[in-house]
């Protein structure tokens, strides 16, 4: 099983939006998937249809000792740990904390292929969500905005990221830096994001994801942006995130 990371310490830059499409990029291909959701606002688990069976885990225990987790069966190739409130009621992160995580994940391993993690917007070790996440992931990417005030956030965010591989998790992969949710009718946009390939090269995916009411208007039906396309801008947006699906994936399975 592949464990793959989201992270950001800023709201609003595709995080869950990310997920989800891979998710469904990943059941596509076959692959059984476990969606793991840390963020207490709950996007990710949201994006999903509930089922009625009560019994299952959240992603809460996945913090606990000596617990027996079992998912939420969504279909037969995906599964999930949605979140919950209590989630930010969660101490800080310990060594001990962070390995006991991934035991537990890690525990799921033979079941699924994929398990995809949403992070909430924060970095740190309080809450311990988002190190929690990225202490037990094979891969870890980052969507962000770009703009004239986003640069400085960029390094910081980059910056922990290689943080948490050195003292926590050193088979952490580095997938790199998303540009997600572009305005490109905006000059200023399209400089910035150019000076952001200028300044960091390889670490900014060659990917980029606009601004496009079409992936808000899929996301809100429960399905992929790609599915029941209409128009060109649909299709522009459809285009624009099957390539990044399709480069994520083929990077973790490569590995």
């Amino acid at each position: 099983m592949k464990i793959f990371s989201v992270a950001n310490r800023k709201g609003g830059v595709a995080k869950s939006t990310t997920c989800v499409h891979l998710a469904h990029a990943a059941v596509e291909r076959g692959m059984r998937v476990l969606l793991v959701d840390l963020d207490p606002q709950r996007n990710f688990s949201n994006s999903f249809p509930a089922t009625s069976d009560d019994e299952a885990s959240t992603a809460l225990q996945l913090f606990a000792d000596g617990v027996t987790i079992t998912p939420e069966v969504i279909s037969p190739n995906l599964s999930i740990l949605r979140a919950v409130e209590e989630l930010s009621m969660l101490g800080a992160a310990t060594e001990a904390s962070l390995k006991r995580f991934a035991t537990n994940l890690r525990a799921l391993a033979k079941g699924f292929d994929l398990t995809i993690i949403d992070t909430p917007g924060v970095l740190g070790i309080a809450p311990p969500m988002t190190i929690s996440g990225l202490a037990a992931a094979d891969a870890v990417l980052c969507p962000v905005a770009v703009g004239k005030f986003e640069a400085e956030a960029i390094r910081d965010l980059w910056r922990y990221v290689h943080m948490v591989k050195a003292k926590h998790n050193p088979r952490l992969n580095l997938l790199g830096l998303l540009p997600s949710r572009i305005n490109t009718r905006s000059g200023d946009e399209m400089d910035a994001l150019a000076q952001l390939r200028t300044d960091l090269g390889k670490i900014v995916l060659p990917q980029m994801l606009s601004e496009n009411a079409a992936v808000k208007k899929a996301i809100a039906q429960l399905k992929p942006v790609w599915r029941g396309v209409r128009g060109t801008g649909h299709k522009n947006a459809a285009n624009e995130w099957r390539e990044m699906t399709s480069y994520v994936l083929n990077v973790l399975e490569a590995k």
